[in-house]
């Protein structure tokens, strides 16, 4: 089951929730009469052995083979959702494009690379579907049973692998996800997400930061990049109200530093 990790270097002393095998985490929130709605996480992963791989962030890399397909429990799930039905799913995950049922094809890869989709360094971990390796689309919008949008290549997300000399500066990554609507009845449903994208590159790491506090936190959704993956407008199902992470993968944890909304508007 998960735990709370005490964290002693190389930041400040912090409190870590790391998630057990293949275990999810679930935050409900309220958030009433929203037009602009943010959400970020700071997050790494581990090794699996607890407590001995508490902060081992090394030697993580695990192929789940489809045979031919796999589920969506087979797929990392970095996000919202809806607490009613758990249908609605936004945010990030390796199915394989647009329009893909939530039994989908190609294998679930956790794999060393750089800070892109490639090999130049091995300074982070990538998660990848094999049907689509290269420039794959990472982000989706999941209702009905199927991804009804999906954020083309630019917003790949990467964990830490090696900060102390390598090229990320810290062990925690910051994901981000914006949500806006024109109608802030609590009911209204036709909801448009942006995330990060880089252009010309692969990556919607916001920030890498050894003190993933709070505030560095709240400071980064008030100021969300202007450079985006747009995803919808889409009516969806149900109106998004819970945190949901979860990973899939049986060699390593996930950790949660820090989570939160921010209502801007």
């Amino acid at each position: 089951m998960a735990k709370i990790y005490t964290k002693t270097a190389p930041g400040p002393d912090e409190q870590v929730l790391i998630q057990a095998v293949r275990e999810a985490f679930q935050r409900p929130f309220q958030a009433t009469d929203w037009l602009d709605l943010r959400v970020g996480f700071f997050l790494s992963i581990v090794g699996e052995t607890d407590p001995g791989e508490d902060d081992t962030i090394t030697g993580l890399a695990e192929t789940i083979t489809a045979s031919p397909g796999l589920g969506f429990s087979d797929r990392i799930q970095i996000g919202v959702t809806d607490r009613a039905t758990g249908t609605v799913f936004c945010g990030y995950t390796n199915l394989p494009a647009s329009g893909s049922r939530l039994i989908s094809q190609g294998d679930s890869v956790l794999a060393s690379s750089d800070v892109g989709v490639g090999t130049t360094n091995s300074d982070y971990w990538r998660v990848y579907n094999s049907f689509s390796r290269g420039p794959t689309d990472a982000v989706h919008i999941v209702d009905g049973g199927q991804s009804r949008a999906a954020a083309a290549d630019g917003s790949q997300l990467h964990m830490v692998q090696n900060f102390a000399g390598g090229h990320a500066a810290g062990y925690a990554t910051c994901l981000m996800l914006r949500f806006t609507r024109d109608n802030a009845n609590s009911r209204a449903r036709i909801i448009t997400m942006q995330v990060k994208k880089t252009v010309g590159g692969h990556s919607s790491d916001v920030l890498f930061s050894s003190t993933p506090t709070k505030a560095v936190l709240t400071a980064q959704l008030e100021s969300f990049p202007t450079t985006v993956a747009t995803l919808g407008p889409i009516e969806l199902s149900q109106v998004p109200d819970t945190l949901w992470c979860y990973w899939p993968f049986h060699n390593s944890r996930l950790r949660v530093h820090a989570h939160g909304i921010l209502k801007a508007s």
